[in-house]
């Protein structure tokens, strides 16, 4: 590694942010040894650098604000940066009560985005495609139920 895994990890987070997990993969990646890597990790967090807490509260503001993704989804990618559960859970929580976002709402503007794309089906058709289509973002059953009611009836 011709760099210090420290600089290289200083490079990373002045692009974007990371979570101490997928921030450790990448030094690995690049050869850093174990010992090394959680020297640099927990220089990075002294520092106030590498927080997971403060990383899943940006994560979770931008997805909830910008596409209106499920909380449930939120999670499993947090999850899958290697953010503890109930981080994530916290992080979700704070941003869902700082900006007042109605869950619902959120799952009525995604509905209402992709009938507007459906084109002109069959109404069972479409109840089935929209159902899925939201199922599979990862909104909850009720809400789903709720809000296909509503644009569909």
């Amino acid at each position: 590694m011709p760099q210090s895994p420290y600089n290289y990890a200083l490079d990373l987070l002045a692009a974007r942010a990371y979570s101490a997990k997928e921030l450790g993969r990448k030094l690995a990646q690049k050869g850093a040894e174990p010992d090394e890597l959680q020297a640099v990790l927990e220089r990075l967090t002294t520092a106030g650098l590498l927080d997971d807490s403060r990383y899943a509260l940006a994560f979770a503001r931008t997805k909830l604000l910008g596409p209106g993704a499920s909380t449930r989804r939120i999670k499993q990618e947090l999850s899958k940066k290697g953010v503890d559960a109930e981080v994530a859970t916290n992080a979700i929580d704070q941003v869902v009560q700082d900006e007042a976002i109605d869950t619902r709402d959120v799952v009525l503007r995604a509905a209402k985005k992709k009938l507007a794309t459906m084109g002109d089906l069959d109404p069972i058709i479409l109840r089935r495609r929209l159902y899925g289509f939201l199922a599979r973002r990862g909104y909850d059953l009720d809400e789903i139920q709720s809000v296909v009611r509503e644009v569909l009836p």
